[in-house]
């Protein structure tokens, strides 16, 4: 669990908005010594070898009008977003940060990449922290040509965006506000950690509802990271319930995959598939901290000799089987072929 205190959500970091394009945003929240608590840090850009303690990096889906549905054009933007994660100077330059992903609005800041503000709690506007794959999209593109586009959409989302998530080199968290479906639900996946809103929202595999298949790769993602122990009571013996037990529970994806079934945040919990609930207005902040504790060098971690490159290998080897079927493989590929 999160240290909750050694960041508290009144200290302000001066951040600074390093992509905005079509609903996708990407900030870096710079953990610097001298912060503030209350009030607002606005300066100008942010000196890439100022001294800090770790930073945050928030991926903002807010494309909410669309649901954040996945199609061509949110691939291009997740791209581009990843693009600038991975190369920006101000986080090129330094192995200690961590990442959120979110379906939250972005607070109210300059639209502009050379200004900063101080990260105020984002909201959440929109149900959908993401409402899967764009079945408009791939209708009209199956009826536009002679021969459908949506597996080449599949395959470069697998290839490109999920493969890259799953084995960034550092900490990568979720934080879902919303409906969390099909291959929004890969997304979360792809993460390192989900953060899940108390209040509302679902979680669903929903290919068995739409008479499609899984594809290798999402099939595999999934056996990769549900892992799920559930409450069992031992019994009862007349008014007297027995010890409650935790109990490896290996029928949840058997139950989620084939039956559609819609978890809501506290059965996603009971699951494993969501590691954390708390309330919305407490989502971010909750998030935040878990990010700054997977901060390799000054989170709770303390990895002295931390090399971002064996991370990620570490990642391909906990999930070879998830990473080899979203990076090499095709989603015409038949069901039972090797991956």
């Amino acid at each position: 669990m999160p240290n909750t205190s050694s960041h508290p959500p009144s200290t302000i970091y001066p951040t600074q908005l390093l992509f905005l394009q079509d609903g996708i945003s990407v900030t870096a929240t710079i953990l610097t010594p001298d912060a503030t608590t209350g009030g607002t840090n606005t300066s100008n850009a942010i000196d890439p070898d100022i001294e800090h303690n770790g930073i945050i990096v928030t991926l903002y889906l807010h494309r909410h009008a669309e649901k954040n549905v996945i199609n061509p054009t949110m691939i291009q933007l997740l791209n581009e977003a990843l693009d600038v994660i991975e190369s920006h100077d101000l986080l090129a330059n330094t192995n200690n940060k961590s990442l959120i992903l979110t379906g939250l609005s972005p607070p109210t800041r300059t639209t502009t990449t050379e200004s900063t503000t101080a990260p105020s709690s984002p909201t959440p506007h929109g149900k959908f922290f993401s409402n899967g794959l764009d079945l408009e999209w791939m209708l009209q593109s199956s009826s536009s040509s002679s021969a459908s586009e949506t597996p080449s959409m599949i395959q470069n989302y697998n290839s490109q965006i999920l493969a890259r998530i799953l084995t960034l080199p550092f900490r990568t968290v979720a934080a879902i506000h919303g409906h969390c479906i099909g291959a929004g639900l890969f997304l979360a996946l792809a993460c390192d950690y989900r953060i899940m809103r108390t209040e509302r929202g679902y979680i669903q595999w929903p290919e068995a509802r739409l008479g499609m298949r899984l594809t290798k790769g999402f099939a595999e993602l999934s056996k990769a990271k549900i892992v799920a122990w559930r409450q069992y009571s031992d019994g009862v013996r007349g008014d007297v319930t027995t010890t409650t037990t935790m109990r490896l529970d290996r029928n949840v994806l058997r139950e989620g995959i084939f039956t559609a079934k819609k978890y809501t945040p506290s059965e996603a919990f009971e699951c494993g598939i969501v590691d954390s609930l708390c309330s919305v207005e407490e989502l971010y902040q909750h998030a935040f901290q878990w990010a700054v504790d997977g901060l390799p060098e000054s989170g709770g971690m303390k990895l002295e000799y931390f090399d971002p490159k064996a991370y990620s290998m570490m990642k391909m080897e906990m999930y070879t089987d998830a990473y080899r079927a979203l990076k090499f493989g095709s989603v015409e590929d038949l069901p039972y072929s090797r991956i």
